[in-house]
């Protein structure tokens, strides 16, 4: 029998016409019976066991037809997964990656590599960073695709330029060496871009030591007694560009573990152009006169009283001064409060220099004393940022406004700690020399009551810094400051262009305590008027349902 749908042939006939079709009396006596116990009759057992047999002999029927079936539609998968995979290889032969050049590939692969590649600073520190030199890395990954990608990573010099390793993670081994060595071959002559983490010496640190000369960005965090492992007269950094170090410290390292291990070690760096430090004892570890290039430093760290007694302080940090140089364009200074005035007054000791004409960014962090040595040395006529944060915690003496002053020409921001009166006359008095400034930014550490400077800057004198576009008011005190409504009244007076040029644009409070609905809804006033602004609370404030209404607020957030 041959089927009219897929035309399969079957010797098994189909018996359903040979069934004998039981009446509605036939069906309704199975149905009796099967309701109750009761026997058929004998008249009745010869024709349900004649029809029980064709019953049987036509399921048997369907199970062979259903096996039949079965095997033809399994015939029809394998073809169909042999036509798939047949389809797939085809697509994959005719795939337009094949076609790519291979120097386009080996864009494609950097464009991964470098994606990968981009680490936060604060990650060296503890080591968490991912390592390249690792068969999980892009640069391997891509080299193990096939035969053409291989043969293209390979040859792409640059894949292999980014060498992070935590030493902490490998084994003290000859293979780890072994295997850093084949790493760092891979990528021949090219720079490197290297971070570098480790707790202990480690023997691996020698064959990347030997490329050092190849370095031209590095951040590195180590104990003090590793660094004397680099006064070997061999190593050079004479491709080195952008520097930062983190110098571990604990209990068990003395001063002499500090001192001694920078004062014998010393860096050629001829093309340094950035050098960054969160810890104060690294930067003697690297500072040379002859850093003529240096165009940006930062210090940010600093040492406690315990880790500092016993130091000669100006020997210790003067040399720090030394990199400042004529083609600086932004420095940041932040100073251990044990020691300010000792750094502050080295300037004028040690200093090469005096005029800085390309310095565009100034931070320090320390006291006023050490600010007025700073100034007192230094001639910077294209200033445009410069931000304070004191560091003492007792008396403050009178900002050196005066020394200042000469800088403020074309100064455009302005970060200043305001602590008492004096300090609101010595900002007037600065901002009277500052004609371009567009951003102000104050700050105050005290529980002094800063309306007066706000009064003074924003209300009382006209024409002061006219170009005024963003002001900042922060507490850097945890209890905040009750100056939020003034200080909303004052924009307003601003914004009003009373006497003055209202070209304010931005404003920002933090840490504000006197907050309710009407300085709430005031500030919203300002903001529905083109300005742009937060203002942020200190504490949290209970609004009535009322309050949230009228000053357009989701009561339930």
């Amino acid at each position: 029998m041959i089927c009219s749908q897929c035309g399969t042939t079957s010797d098994t006939p189909l018996l359903k016409e040979q069934l004998e079709p039981r009446s509605e009396t036939t069906s309704k006596r199975i149905q009796d019976l099967l309701a109750s116990n009761v026997a058929p009759l004998g008249s009745e057992r010869e024709s349900l066991s004649d029809l029980m047999s064709r019953t049987q002999t036509y399921a048997t029927s369907l199970d062979m037809r259903i096996a039949d079936l079965r095997a033809t539609l399994e015939d029809f998968l394998d073809q169909k997964a042999t036509t798939e995979r047949r389809l797939h290889d085809l697509k994959v032969t005719l795939h337009p990656i094949r076609t790519v050049p291979p120097e386009i590939l080996a864009e494609i692969f950097d464009e991964a590599v470098s994606d990968t590649a981009l680490v936060p600073l604060e990650k060296v520190r503890d080591g968490s960073f991912a390592n390249s030199v690792d068969n999980s890395s892009q640069s391997c990954v891509v080299s193990q695709v096939s035969s053409a990608w291989r043969r293209t990573a390979l040859k792409t010099q640059r894949l292999w330029r980014f060498v992070h390793v935590s030493f902490d993670r490998f084994p003290r081994n000859l293979s780890t060496s072994l295997f850093l060595n084949h790493f760092l071959t891979r990528s021949a002559e090219h720079t490197l871009h290297v971070m570098l983490h480790a707790t202990v010496d480690h023997p691996a640190l020698t064959v990347l030591l030997m490329t050092s000369s190849r370095w031209k960005t590095a951040a590195i965090s180590f104990p003090p007694p590793i660094y004397r492992s680099w006064n070997a007269p061999t190593l050079s950094f004479r491709s080195l560009e952008r520097l930062h170090l983190h110098l571990q410290l604990n209990r068990l390292h003395t001063v002499r573990d500090i001192k001694g291990g920078h004062r014998r070690v010393h860096m050629d760096t001829p093309q340094l152009r950035s050098f960054s430090s969160d810890t104060a004892a690294a930067v003697p570890l690297v500072i040379q006169p002859a850093y003529s290039r240096l165009e940006r430093f930062e210090q940010t760290g600093a040492l406690d009283e315990q880790a500092l007694s016993g130091m000669k302080g100006v020997s210790f940090v003067a040399p720090m001064i030394m990199v400042l140089t004529p083609l600086m364009t932004s420095a940041l200074f932040h100073v251990s409060q044990a020691v300010p005035d000792i750094i502050y007054s080295a300037v004028v000791k040690y200093t090469i220099h005096d005029a800085y004409p390309r310095l565009r960014a100034l931070r320090l962090c320390g006291t006023r004393t050490g600010y007025s040595h700073f100034f007192s040395k230094f001639n910077l006529p294209c200033l445009e940022l410069l931000s304070f944060e004191d560091r003492e915690s007792g008396s403050h003496p009178a900002f050196p406004s005066p020394l200042i002053a000469p800088t403020g020409q074309q100064l455009e921001q302005l970060t200043v700690p305001i602590h008492n009166a004096n300090d609101t006359d010595s900002l007037v008095a600065l901002l009277r020399t500052t004609p371009k400034l567009c951003r102000l930014e104050l700050r105050t550490r005290t529980r002094f009551d800063i309306s007066h400077t706000i009064q003074a800057v924003l209300v009382d004198e006209k024409d002061l810094i006219p170009e005024l576009t963003n002001l900042v008011l922060s507490s850097m005190d945890p209890d905040g400051m009750a100056v939020a409504g003034v200080f909303v009244e004052a924009i307003k007076h601003r914004r009003s262009g009373e006497g003055q040029v209202a070209k304010l644009q931005e404003v920002l409070v933090n840490y504000a305590t006197d907050v309710d609905a009407d300085v709430v809804a005031a500030f919203n006033d300002l903001l529905s008027d083109g300005l742009r602004g937060a203002l942020n609370i200190a504490y949290d404030v209970d609004f009535t349902a009322e309050d949230a209404d009228r000053i357009d607020m989701d009561f339930d957030s």
